[in-house]
């Protein structure tokens, strides 16, 4: 019995570590995603783009738009977690 054990803990064993890679993943593209400097630092960068002439105003709408609607999504992030 506890022979069965230790070979189904050694089989899951690869499992695990997989899970634990992607979990890892996960949190690196949460914070990547909940980073306030990073978007507003993009904000900047469109806003260059724009006065530039290298970003047309349709294209800087729909990115500022985009950017902005995570920048809400962090406040509402930083409510929640009490912040």
């Amino acid at each position: 019995m506890l022979q069965d054990e230790v070979r189904m803990g050694l089989l899951t064993l690869p499992f695990r570590g997989l899970l634990s890679i992607f979990e890892e993943v996960a949190e690196r593209a949460e914070e990547e995603m909940y980073d306030e400097e990073a978007v507003m630092a993009q904000l900047t960068e469109i806003y260059k783009m724009l006065e530039a002439g290298s970003l047309s105003e349709e294209e800087f709408g729909v990115r500022e738009a985009e950017l902005v609607e995570r920048l809400g999504a962090i406040e509402e992030r930083k409510k929640q977690r009490g912040r």
